[in-house]
């Protein structure tokens, strides 16, 4: 046998083949298909005749009684439809006139009360009262809406005169007065002057008709002159006409002097009483409303306001046009009644009495009390109670009733028609059903296939014919009669029984002896702290990615794949089909998934975030037999058993990271191959599990990649001291970042425009809706915004707001909004955003902790948490209820979220706040700059140094003209412009945790934004309070979220801090060794500072799970530290003693002379660094 010299040459055409090596043909896996179709669509169409004849004779039956039974349900759906008709017409009528007799009544107690309060005021006594502009506050009285029309004819002010001396009293007044009164109303109308001689005392008429005459009013009061009326009187002469003379004036009189509350009279003919415009023979009742002399409890009646009301006027407008008639029969407790009826928003009078004449109807009868006119008869004067019965009209239920004759005819055709096109339709669904079978069929081999090898498969399927008597029937017929019975059945799975057990142990087991194979365990190493900070989804993009590539190598090499367990690849050559070099074949196929997981990492660092690209495959190999199997029962698998398997898992458990680890047998057969060249044995013996001590070795890793097939070359040592989060990498804060980092800097750049972009496109889609609603106008001008002015002298910490205003949600701009999705930036606007975070990113100083790695890593955290928060959008399209009415849910649901994701314009500043959120930071902390008297510090008055300088470079360069286009996409208008700033500059200024000033005022902002007490402000004003303050902690909490993630998270991270402030010490920058209290200082801010926080981010109640997953992990990572976090310490003192940065270390040769104190990027683009980035 010939056999390539090299680890990445070898036959790959036998792509041709199985996964698992059987030769087995496509064309003769299907070559049983036709039978096994032929089969299911004899036994189908059996069983479809049959079901036609039923289904035929089941049908015609139902035709017949529907017919029937629908006329049935028909007549008495109707009569249903007309008393529930019948029922809401009296529930409006009853609420409607009830309701404007109540503001009749509530309108005459108010002009009442108003005349009282006038004469107290005026200190005039009753009966010598007159009422100020009586005509306009009679007019108002009048002037009612369309469905309230209870104004009265007239209204006359009656003042009660009750002895001799008021009358001298008031005769008197009336003479000065009275003419003057009504003359005042005469001009408001325009009625002509009045004519007729003026009667200066209290008169009666006696007589009647042309011979009456007047005299003056008896002796003995009370009198109850007419002194004011509207409309006003054509002639003076009835001013002081006595009105007493009504027995019933005088009787309610009595009533109102007992009970102080207004009375309504039976029905009269008060045609005399009235202006010819007004007169009518429809029924009318006098209104009469007391008028006290004053406020108190001992107060009489001083006069009355009586109105003359036609019934007329309770009922029209109380229906909508259209309504079907009713009859409405008013009566009262005098034995008086009289009907009418109404239709729609007219009503009619009949005449008196009850003058309903329908009998069919009579006990549909509802009785509807007018409770403002049953009144208080204290004195037994037998006063009238009204009430009004309801009844329905023929045409009203004529209105209900539809043409039953037709509609039973109609359901009879539509039933046989029915029945037609259900034969159709069930041969059509058994034609679908029986194509679902074979593709069922179809889909459940290729299952089976990538599942099972071949003669495993087969031997399944023989062993399942085997046991139903079948013989040595088509193993494939013998399934499909299984899928078949399965599709028939209720569903449930057949669960073996105590029965089955011992016909299952009798069974011959599913399983080979191969005493030749190599199985390959790969482990992605990092994955575990790698997931642990992403979405589930994106976990799946890289494992799904990934694992399919290896699939795709592993067919070329006819490599068999078993399974995968969590990260873990699990591969085995070798079997089913036993082979000579698999040794050979597995140690390329591990060679090949190795480069390819490097490709693919970086490739996908910009869709999955930061550390993708770090992550790699720690490969474990070993040679050996193995038992290969089916474990039958519940989810049987195809699996392996035996030594060679745990050693493998070994090799890969005790291996390093982007390195293939070899068993000795492993070794040993590939020196039979003549390939000792590939191997390399490892230095030192592992401890295996089970094992003891084992002598192994490495896979060469500097031969050629396997990438070199593509024309790529990639090989690289991936030893753990290239790792530079295992050990510290010498670079200093003044240094550029290192060149080798600059593919992975590319990456880091885009994931961030693609996070940017994404947010960017949530704006447009969210302003176009905008503007296609007429919520905004367009801006015309391609024209920057401008940015509301500072005072002179001020800082950004200056501007951090208590309070930021954000948006309204408005559902039905969210509603009619497009799918950012389909948006397509443009390419002048997604240049720039690049540009940008290329600048962005170049403003980063190459610091070991504080760089734009880590600017990143609190991005992704923004994101995540942004992501997690429950958004009022989601629910947009939920917002109407069944009716179609608006729902309050999308709106309660934006401001349980405080309104943070309904904008996308607060989401992108939240994220680009993390990005710019240590632009330039020098390495070292604000105090030691204000120490050492740095320009910028002195620039800031010493507060907040290296965020507030962040903000301006960042800003500044956000500004500048370069960034027109992209700017504006963000940003169209002013109030957009610093809306964005003020999130921005709240964000970044909320990284400062160490300023104990700063600090108090944020705590003492989200105790008023979430304190339990009574808040004064306005709901808006809360709501984003607490948004503003859940902002900056979101931020705040994303900027140390590494002490909430992972372990191996935190240690990285960690690390890199301890190195930062150990360099600053060491170049005299800090007055303290950080190793002295680095262990005791974590404890002490986890205790006092992330886990407080932790909590907030929980209490806040708007993150979701994540708020409890940074807990868990915050105090995971404390306990964690407690028990490791002091020999961490020394073993990252004793790595910068090798590296020779510590007196006494292993390559130290002379002591660096710290350098001077650096200051600090300038405040504007003037700078020459940032002139070039721009």
């Amino acid at each position: 046998m010939m056999i390539d010299d090299d680890l990445e040459s070898g036959d790959l055409s036998t792509s041709a083949f199985s996964q698992e090596g059987s030769g087995e043909s496509p064309a003769e896996v299907d070559e049983g298909q036709p039978n096994h179709a032929s089969k299911i669509a004899v036994q189908e169409n059996k069983a479809v005749g049959r079901s036609r004849f039923i289904m035929l004779l089941v049908l015609s039956c139902a035709a017949v009684g529907a017919a029937v039974i629908s006329f049935v349900f028909t007549v008495k759906a109707e009569e249903d439809d007309f008393e529930a008709g019948f029922r809401s017409v009296v529930s409006e009528v009853d609420a409607v006139i009830n309701q404007n007799a109540d503001n009749m009544i509530r309108a005459f107690r108010q002009f009442s009360v108003a005349v009282t309060s006038y004469a107290v005021k005026t200190d005039s006594t009753f009966p010598m009262v007159t009422i100020p502009d009586f005509e306009r506050r009679v007019d108002a009285l009048k002037t009612k809406d369309k469905h309230d029309t209870s104004g009265p004819i007239s209204v006359t002010f009656l003042p009660v005169v009750r002895d001799m001396n008021e009358r001298i009293l008031y005769e008197q007044y009336a003479f000065l007065n009275a003419p003057e009164a009504n003359k005042e109303s005469q001009i408001v109308t325009g009625m002509e002057p009045n004519t007729g001689e003026y009667v200066p005392f209290i008169f009666q008429f006696v007589g009647e008709g042309d011979n009456s005459t007047i005299l003056p009013s008896g002796p003995d009061g009370p009198w109850i002159p007419l002194y004011q009326t509207s409309p006003t009187l054509p002639s003076a002469f009835f001013i002081n006409w006595d009105t007493a003379v009504y027995p019933w004036n005088m009787r309610d009189l009595m009533v109102m002097d007992e009970t102080k509350s207004a009375v309504m009279t039976e029905i009269f003919d008060l045609t005399s009483l009235l202006s010819e415009e007004d007169q009518t023979n429809h029924p009318t009742s006098v209104f009469n409303e007391p008028i006290m002399t004053n406020f108190s409890t001992n107060a009489k009646v001083g006069g009355m306001l009586q109105a003359i009301l036609s019934w007329d006027i309770f009922f029209k407008n109380l229906l909508p046009d259209g309504t079907p008639s009713v009859y409405a029969v008013v009566r009262n407790t005098c034995n008086q009644s009289f009907t009418y009826e109404i239709i729609g928003s007219e009503a009619f009078y009949l005449g008196e009495g009850n003058l309903y004449r329908f009998s069919d109807h009579v006990d549909l009868k509802k009785t509807i009390i007018l409770e403002a006119f049953h009144p208080k008869d204290e004195l037994n004067l037998d006063l009238c109670a009204y009430s009004v019965d309801l009844y329905p009209t023929n045409s009203m239920e004529e209105s209900y009733q539809t043409n039953a004759r037709f509609l039973i005819a109609g359901i009879i055709l539509l039933t046989f028609f029915f029945t037609t096109i259900t034969i159709a339709v069930y041969d059509l669904t058994v034609k679908r059903r029986q194509e679902k079978v074979m593709q069922s069929h179809t889909k459940t081999e290729r299952i089976i296939d990538s599942f099972f090898p071949s003669q495993f498969r087969e031997r399944l399927f023989e062993e399942d014919s085997d046991s139903k008597g079948e013989g040595n029937g088509d193993w494939r017929a013998n399934k499909a009669n299984v899928e078949i019975k399965n599709i028939n059945s209720t569903g449930k799975q057949d669960l073996p029984t105590h029965e089955d057990i011992p016909e299952l142990s009798m069974k011959k087991p599913v399983a080979e002896y191969y005493d030749s194979t190599t199985i390959m365990m790969a482990d992605i190493h990092g994955f575990t702290a790698w997931s642990s900070v992403r979405e589930p989804s994106q976990v799946f993009t890289l494992l799904e990615t990934v694992y399919h590539a290896f699939d795709e190598l592993a067919k070329r090499r006819r490599v068999f794949k078993v399974e995968t367990v969590g990260d873990c690849y699990v591969a085995v050559a070798g079997l089913p089909d036993p082979r000579p070099d698999h040794v050979l074949v597995m140690a390329r196929f591990a060679k090949e998934c190795l480069h390819k997981m490097g490709h693919l990492t970086k490739d996908l660092e910009v869709i999955l975030g930061p550390d993708t690209g770090d992550l790699s495959l720690r490969i474990g190999l070993h040679s050996g037999p193995v038992t290969a199997g089916v474990l039958r029962g519940d989810k049987s698998r195809f699996q392996l058993f035996g030594d060679t398997v745990n050693t493998a898992a070994r090799m890969e458990g005790t291996g390093e990271r982007g390195r293939i680890h070899l068993s000795e047998e492993t070794g040993k057969e590939l020196v039979k191959f003549n390939k000792g060249h590939w191997i390399k044995q490892r230095s030192d013996l592992v401890v295996a599990k089970g094992k003891g001590h084992m002598s192994t070795y490495w896979l060469d890793p500097k031969l050629r990649s396997a990438a070199s097939v593509s024309g790529k070359d990639t090989s690289q040592n991936s030893s753990p001291s290239a790792d530079k989060d295992a050990s510290f990498i010498k670079t200093g804060p003044s240094k550029p970042v290192p060149s080798n980092e600059d593919a992975k800097m590319q990456r880091l750049i885009g994931w961030n425009t693609d996070v940017l972009g994404r947010l960017i496109k949530q704006i447009i889609a969210r302003r176009d809706a905008q503007m296609k609603l007429g919520r905004i106008q367009q801006v015309g001008t391609k024209q920057s915004p401008v940015l509301a002015g500072q005072p002179a002298g001020s800082m950004v910490l200056d501007e951090v707001k208590e309070i930021i205003h954000l948006p309204a949600f408005d559902a039905v701009v969210v509603e009619n909004q497009a799918e950012p999705s389909a948006i397509t930036l443009d390419e002048e606007i997604l240049g720039q955003l690049k540009a940008l975070v290329g600048a962005i990113a170049q403003l980063y100083n190459g610091n070991p902790f504080h760089n734009f790695e880590h600017a990143s890593h609190v991005t992704m955290s923004v994101v995540k948490l942004l992501s997690r928060i429950t958004t009022a959008d989601a629910l947009a399209e939920r917002k109407k209820d069944e009716n179609g009415e608006e729902d309050i849910n999308a709106h309660s649901l934006h401001d349980f979220t405080y309104g943070i994701t309904s904008d996308p314009l607060t989401q992108f500043a939240c994220v680009f706040a993390a990005l710019i959120h240590d632009v330039d930071h020098t390495g070292v902390p604000n105090a030691q700059l204000v120490k050492e008297g740095a320009h910028i510090a002195k620039v800031y008055k010493e507060k907040s140094v290296a965020e507030q300088n962040s903000v301006d470079i960042a800003w500044n360069l956000f500004m500048n003209d370069n960034f027109l286009d992209l700017r504006m996409s963000i940003c169209r208008t002013s109030e957009e412009l610093n809306r964005f700033r003020e999130l921005v500059v709240n964000g970044v200024m909320a990284t400062d945790i160490v300023d104990k000033e700063l600090k108090a005022l944020r705590n003492g902002r989200w105790e008023r934004a979430f304190s339990e007490q009574a808040n004064p402000e306005s709901e808006y004003d809360a709501l984003n309070r607490k948004a503003t303050i859940v902002i900056e902690h979101l931020i705040q909490a994303s900027d140390v979220a590494h002490t909430m993630q992972h372990w191996h998270i935190y240690r990285k991270w960690n690390q890199r801090l301890f190195r930062e402030m150990y360099e600053a010490f060491l170049q005299g920058r800090a007055e303290k060794d950080p190793s002295d209290n680095w262990y005791e200082g974590e404890k002490g801010f986890f205790d006092f500072y992330i886990i407080p926080l932790a909590k907030k981010l929980k209490d806040c109640g708007v993150f979701g799970v994540s708020s409890d997953e940074y807990l868990q992990y915050a105090v995971q990572n404390r306990k964690e530290w407690e028990l490791k976090g002091a020999e961490l310490v020394a073993e990252m003192l004793k790595s910068f003693r090798d590296q020779g940065l510590i007196p006494g270390g292993k390559a130290q040769e002379q002591p660096e002379q710290a350098p001077p104190p650096r200051q600090s990027s300038a405040l504007s683009l003037n700078n020459k660094k940032e002139q070039q980035i721009v």
